[in-house]
C-alpha cells in the first residue's frame, strides 16, 4: 500500500479517529500534521473509549506517532493526554513519539484570550473551543510565538517571552484585572522544559534520513476541510490549514510523498459552533438526529447541528483536497428514518448553484434542493458484509459516489474498531 492521507471532508467530527486507526495497523508511521486539542478523535476498542484530541491515533496500536511543525502544543494538555493513555495501558514515550522542534507553544494565556474575545464578540462570536488554538497560530503568523526548540536556549527564550506578553498585555488591560504574570509563565516553561524537548526533534531532518526511505507514512488530518481557513466558511473557521498539502509543510516532506488522499464524511452532516450550513435540520427531526448519533462534542461536550449529507459541499472538498476515494461513517443513525434526504443543489431566488459559493451572505440565503428517498428502517450495525446491507443503504450510497464523482471505499455502521464494511479494494 502506498502512502495515505486521511483528512475529514465536512465540518469536522467526522469520525477520522477511527478510520485512522483502522487503517494505521497497514502503516509504519502515523503523522498528524496540523491543528491542536481543540480536536477530538474518537476510537472505540471491545466498548473501551479511547478520546484523543493532539496525539496521533495511531498511538493506540504502538505506532511510531510523530507531531509535525503545523500544530501548537499545549504542554499541559499533551502530558495530561499521555497520562490518561497510560492508565489505559498505551505507554507513550519518546521512543514512540516524535515532535517537531519548531513546532509553536500554546501558553496557557492563550486561552485567557480565546475567551476574552469570544466574550466580547457575543453573539457574534465565531463559537471557538476557546482552548487559546486561534490566538496561539495568531502569534505564529505574526511571527512573535515560542517554538518548542526555543526552550533550549534560556535567555534567548526569556526575551522572546518578555515580548510576547508584552504586546498581549497592551490588550489584557482593558479586558483583564490581572495582567499576564511573566516570571509565573517563564517558570511554567522551565518546568516543561526538559520533559518537552525529550520528545522533541528536527523533524525534516529526521524523516527525510536513509532510515525513513522505505517507511510507510499515514498522515492524519484533524477538524475537516470545511473549517479551512482559506477554504471554509470564513470567518467561521478553525486557525489553520486543513488541507492534505498542509502535511508537507508541516512534516518537512516531499508533497509526492503523501501518497493516496481519503477523506471521511458522515451519512449525514454536522458542524459545531456557528457558521452558515445550508442543510441543518431545525425541527424535532435534527434533534432526533443528533441523539441517534450522540453527537455532542469530543473536545467540548456541545450539542452539534445535525442536517441531511450535502454532496454540493463534498464536492468542493473533493475538489480543494484532492479527494481520490471516501469513506462514509455512521450509516447506522439513519436506521430508524422514514425518508432522507441529499442535497443535490443550491438555490437562491431564481439562481441555482452547483458548488459551493465561498460567501458566507450567500450561504445563510441559499436553500438546498433534495433528493429523497425511502429509508431501509432496518438495523445495519453488525453487518460486515455489503452483500447484507439493505437496499435502500446500498441505493443511498450509490446516489453519493454519483454526486460526489469519487467512490466510496469503506463504511462505518457503529463505533467499535470492527464496525467496518468494505465495499471496494484500495
Amino acid at each position: 500500500m502506498t502512502n495515505l492521507t486521511i483528512v475529514g471532508a465536512q465540518w469536522g467530527d467526522e469520525g477520522k479517529g477511527k478510520i485512522v486507526d483502522y487503517f494505521s495497523n497497514k502503516f509504519d508511521v502515523v503523522l498528524r500534521f496540523q491543528g491542536g486539542h481543540n480536536a477530538g478523535h474518537t476510537i472505540v476498542i471491545n466498548d473501551t473509549k479511547f478520546i484523543l484530541s493532539i496525539l496521533p491515533s495511531g498511538v493506540i496500536r504502538n505506532k511510531l506517532c510523530i507531531i509535525g511543525s503545523g500544530t501548537v502544543i499545549d504542554p499541559i494538555h499533551l502530558f495530561k493526554e499521555i497520562d490518561y493513555l497510560k492508565r489505559k495501558k498505551i505507554i507513550v514515550s519518546n521512543q514512540n513519539l516524535k515532535i517537531a522542534n519548531n513546532a509553536s507553544l500554546l501558553l496557557p494565556f492563550h486561552s485567557l484570550i480565546d475567551k476574552i474575545r469570544e466574550n466580547i464578540l457575543s453573539k457574534e462570536k465565531i463559537g471557538t473551543t476557546r482552548r487559546g488554538i486561534g490566538p496561539c497560530y495568531e502569534d505564529k503568523i505574526a511571527r512573535r510565538g515560542i517554538k518548542i526548540c526555543d526552550l533550549e536556549n534560556i535567555n534567548f527564550l526569556k526575551k522572546r517571552l518578555k515580548n510576547l506578553i508584552d504586546f498581549h498585555n497592551i490588550f489584557l488591560k482593558n479586558f483583564s484585572k490581572t495582567p499576564i504574570s511573566f516570571n509565573e509563565t517563564f517558570q511554567f516553561l522551565k518546568s516543561v522544559k526538559k520533559k518537552l524537548l525529550s520528545y522533541s526533534i528536527d523533524l525534516s531532518d529526521f524523516v527525510n534520513s536513509n532510515q525513513f526511505l522505505n517507511k510507510k507514512l499515514l498522515f492524519e488530518g484533524a477538524q475537516g476541510l470545511m473549517l479551512d481557513v482559506d477554504y471554509g466558511t470564513f470567518p467561521y473557521v478553525t486557525s489553520n490549514n486543513t488541507l492534505p498539502a498542509t502535511a508537507s509543510s508541516s512534516i518537512g516532506l516531499n508533497p509526492k510523498r503523501l501518497g493516496n488522499i481519503l477523506g471521511v464524511v458522515k451519512a449525514y452532516t454536522t458542524r459545531v459552533g456557528e457558521g452558515p450550513f445550508p442543510t441543518e435540520i431545525k425541527s424535532n427531526l435534527g434533534l432526533n438526529l443528533a441523539k441517534n448519533g450522540n453527537e455532542f462534542g469530543t473536545v467540548t461536550g456541545r450539542q452539534r447541528r445535525c442536517g441531511w449529507f450535502d454532496s454540493v459541499q463534498c464536492k468542493k472538498a473533493v475538489n480543494i483536497a484532492g479527494i481520490e476515494s471516501l469513506v462514509l461513517t455512521k450509516i447506522d443513525v439513519l436506521d430508524s428514518f422514514k425518508k432522507i434526504n441529499i442535497c443535490y443543489q443550491y438555490k437562491l431566488k431564481n439562481k441555482l448553484f452547483n458548488s459551493m459559493p465561498n460567501s458566507i451572505s450567500i450561504l445563510n440565503k441559499i436553500k438546498p434542493q433534495y433528493l429523497s428517498i425511502k429509508g431501509w428502517q432496518c438495523k445495519t450495525s453488525g453487518i460486515t458484509n455489503i452483500k447484507k446491507l439493505p437496499k435502500q443503504a446500498k441505493k443511498f450510497i450509490k446516489i453519493i459516489e454519483k454526486l460526489v464523482g469519487v467512490p466510496i471505499i469503506l463504511v462505518s455502521n457503529g463505533p467499535d474498531r470492527k464496525n467496518i464494511i468494505k465495499l471496494k479494494r484500495f
